[in-house]
C-alpha cells in the first residue's frame, strides 16, 4: 500500500514539473522497478570483404584490450569486443581477416610444439586456441616468437593453458552490429608447415631446450 501511494505521488509530481525535473523523477521508477538494460540494436548491412585491417591499427586494438584487462584473459575478451563495437561492421570483418591470417601464419609444427610443452599436451583444437591467445599477447610477443619460438620461454603468464575465447570475439561483435553471421571473408591457412616432431622420447626436449626447461615435465 505504501508503494502504491508513493507511485501515485510521483506520477502527480511528473505531471506538473519541467522536463528536466521529469528526468530526475524517472530515477525513482528506476530504483523502484530496476532500470532496464539497453540492448544493442543491429543496424548495419552485411558486406563481405577479403581486405585485411592495417597492421598498425590491428595491433593497437589488441594492445588496448590487453592493457585495459590488466592481464586477465577473460576480461581481455570483453575489452576487445568493446573496441570492435566502436568500428563499422566492415572493419570488424577486416579485423577478423587479419586475425585469421596471423593465426594461419603460425600454423606451424614449432608453434604446436610450444603449445604442447607449455600445456603438457595439446590437441588440434587446443592449438587453434593457443594461436588466438598468442595473438592476444600483442605484437612484440607474437613477432618475436615468429623469429624464434624459444622466446616464448620468457612468458610470465600462460593462463594455465585456458586459451579458448579470443578467437570468437570478432564474429560475436559482427553479429551484434548486423544481427547476422559474419561472412566468410578471407580463407585461413590450414596447411601446417615446418618439421614434425615426435611427442615420445626426448625429441621436444632436444629441439626446444629453453621451452622444455621452463615448462617441460620431467
Amino acid at each position: 500500500m505504501k508503494n502504491l501511494l508513493l507511485i501515485i505521488f510521483v506520477i502527480s509530481n511528473l505531471s506538473c514539473t519541467s522536463s528536466n525535473n521529469k528526468k530526475e523523477n524517472m530515477g525513482i521508477f528506476d530504483k523502484l522497478f530496476g532500470k532496464k538494460e539497453q540492448k544493442y540494436e543491429p543496424k548495419e548491412p552485411v558486406q563481405n570483404s577479403e581486405k585485411l585491417m592495417d597492421a598498425e591499427k590491428f595491433w593497437e586494438i589488441i594492445e588496448i584490450s590487453k592493457t585495459n584487462s590488466s592481464g586477465d584473459y577473460e576480461k581481455q575478451q570483453v575489452e576487445l569486443q568493446k573496441e570492435l563495437l566502436k568500428l563499422p561492421a566492415i572493419e570488424i570483418l577486416e579485423f577478423a581477416n587479419k586475425f585469421r591470417t596471423l593465426r594461419g601464419e603460425v600454423y606451424n609444427w614449432n608453434f604446436w610444439a610450444a603449445a604442447y610443452i607449455i600445456n603438457g599436451g595439446c590437441s588440434d583444437d587446443c592449438f587453434s586456441d593457443f594461436r588466438g591467445w598468442l595473438i592476444g599477447q600483442g605484437k612484440t610477443t607474437f613477432e618475436n616468437a615468429v623469429k624464434n619460438i624459444e622466446t616464448l620461454s620468457e612468458l610470465k603468464e600462460t593462463n594455465d593453458g585456458d586459451w579458448e575465447g579470443l578467437s570468437y570475439i570478432p564474429s560475436d561483435a559482427y553479429e551484434k552490429k548486423t544481427g547476422n553471421d559474419m561472412p566468410n571473408g578471407i580463407r585461413e591457412n590450414f596447411e601446417i608447415t615446418g618439421e614434425e616432431w615426435d611427442e615420445e622420447g626426448d625429441d621436444l626436449k632436444n629441439k626446444f631446450p629453453k621451452l622444455w626447461a621452463k615448462f617441460g615435465m620431467e
